[in-house]
């Protein structure tokens, strides 16, 4: 079985069960509080991935950590990944979570990178332009990278959007090499 499978299968029940116990909005909210704290902190990472901690031990430091922080079923789902040997997964799983919320919501990510910062006005008129294109609610991620020249590349799932000034001249030197090509040929030939 994929990671992908795996993670996607305990995101669905960890999903299924807050819903039918009606405490979905505290665990989205555990999810979110802890992909932010996976992503911020180091160390945290460091612990879910260590195969050194045995899982008694990082039980028992989950409990003593986010027993007051989390919902119960939240803190049940977090012990039962370490009982299953899954822990490794977590922040994968945490993902798999919001990216299934999203869905339901009909919420999508735009990574956008920029070779620029863009002010308040451009990014709502971004952000406007990618829910019509998409016809939902879009979370906008912004990334400068002077490389790009100018322009800007869009990522939205699988899809990208690349209307960089990189791009076009990069375009534009492919075709000029390959349409130079024949007139070479045809200079050694006479």
């Amino acid at each position: 079985m994929s990671q992908r499978t795996v993670t996607r299968r305990y995101a669905t029940a960890l999903y299924q069960e807050a819903d039918a116990t009606g405490v979905l909005e505290a665990v989205d909210d555990d999810i979110l509080m802890l992909r932010n704290s996976l992503e911020s902190n180091r160390e945290l990472s460091r612990f879910f991935e260590s195969p050194v901690i045995p899982a008694e031990k990082k039980e028992s430091i989950l409990q003593e950590l986010l027993e007051e922080r989390v919902h119960t079923l939240t803190l049940r789902f977090l012990r039962l990944l370490v009982q299953k040997d899954r822990e490794t997964l977590t922040k994968e799983i945490l993902d798999q979570y919001q990216s299934l919320r999203d869905e339901q919501r009909g919420i999508v990510d735009a990574d956008v990178t920029v070779a620029r910062s863009l002010g308040d006005e451009d990014r709502d008129l971004l952000m406007k332009a990618l829910e019509k294109k998409t016809g939902k609610d879009v979370r906008l991620h912004v990334e400068e990278d002077a490389d790009l020249i100018g322009g800007l590349v869009i990522r939205i799932g699988d899809r990208v959007f690349d209307a960089s000034v990189r791009s076009r001249l990069n375009e534009l030197h492919d075709r000029l090499r390959n349409a130079t090509l024949p007139i070479e040929a045809n200079r050694e030939a006479a």
